[in-house]
């Protein structure tokens, strides 16, 4: 196996709204919310009388590994819906990636996604999500695998579940890490330690601020200190910052249509580390990346992922 994620499994929604405030509520662009189903609710509600524009699975580590799958590479996913029909919609929405060691009970996550003038707000309701855990079996099933990707819950007890794993991961397995804002926000005592374990970290510029206080550029340097061996932040349209103990590069964005911005950094993490298991450079994993991203702006959800005939006419040019 080549890549196995770990991270939250959603049904995403997706609306056109004429602001990010609603139901009472000021979104931030940007940003992502948590709620216990109160907000959520009234959103809902304000939502009734608008379109839904899509409707996908989604997720981070599953954004990544699905496009990873997409592209050609060999990737399963540890995570846990709910027994409903939106938990086999999720499933369905997996194509190819192994799901087999994803648990079903009570009711799937949802996530709303607001889009506004090329931005986007997250309204996230984690269900089962908060509940994940994990079998012994499931060690080995990841021990089998060359890169084991996480990304964020919502729940203290789904954290504490994801450091528990990786005390028990091989040495020889990778540790790719996409902490998003949830984690972010947590700061560098609460994820210090995934950090350190972290051979690749994928950060945005927002991201970076929360975890360190810093610039991209210190704050990136900051984070290899603390442990991670790459540390690749995406900038928008400023393109992407990756730094190492001994180099920074920094990768321009490539032009694209944007249409929806959500899961645009999961895809950028999806094409770096398509080009890392195919033994590209650092620079030529970062300009896989962007064109990744690029191409996944263009459509709502996973609609616009990059497949195997863009990883094939892409690393003709590069490599």
């Amino acid at each position: 196996m080549d890549v196995i994620g770990i991270g939250a499994l959603n049904v995403d929604l997706f609306y056109d709204v004429p602001s990010l405030d609603l139901a009472g509520a000021r979104f931030e662009a940007g940003g992502e919310t948590m709620d216990d189903g109160t907000l959520f609710a009234r959103v809902s509600e304000a939502l009734s009388g608008m379109d839904l524009v899509a409707r996908d699975g989604g997720g981070s580590a599953a954004n990544t590994v699905v496009a990873l799958s997409r592209m050609g590479y060999s990737t399963g996913f540890l995570g846990i819906i709910g027994k409903d029909e939106e938990g086999k919609f999720v499933l369905g929405s997996m194509g190819n990636v192994d799901t087999s060691r994803v648990k079903r009970y009570r009711r799937t996550g949802l996530c709303i996604s607001l889009l506004h003038e090329g931005d986007r707000s997250l309204l996230v309701l984690p269900n089962a999500n908060d509940l994940f855990s994990f079998a012994p079996d499931d060690i080995e099933y990841l021990n089998s695998s060359k890169i084991v990707h996480l990304s964020s819950f919502c729940s203290d007890s789904a954290l504490r579940m994801q450091k528990q794993i990786l005390e028990l991961l091989d040495d020889d397995v990778y540790v790719s890490f996409a902490p998003g804002e949830k984690y972010a926000r947590r700061g560098m005592k609460q994820i210090g330690d995934i950090v350190e374990r972290s051979r690749f970290l994928f950060v945005n510029e927002r991201e970076v601020g929360q975890l360190t206080g810093l610039p991209p550029a210190e704050g990136c340097k900051a984070l290899v200190e603390a442990g991670a061996r790459v540390v690749a932040c995406t900038l928008g349209d400023r393109g992407s910052l990756i730094v190492t103990r001994n180099s920074e590069l920094r990768v321009p964005a490539k032009k694209a249509v944007v249409l929806d911005t959500t899961g645009a950094g999961d895809v950028y993490a999806a094409g770096f580390l398509a080009g890392y298991l195919d033994g590209a450079t650092l620079e030529v994993c970062g300009e896989i990346a962007s064109a990744a991203a690029a191409l996944s702006l263009s459509a709502y959800g996973r609609g616009g992922y990059p497949d195997e005939r863009f990883l094939r006419k892409f690393a003709r040019e590069l490599l």
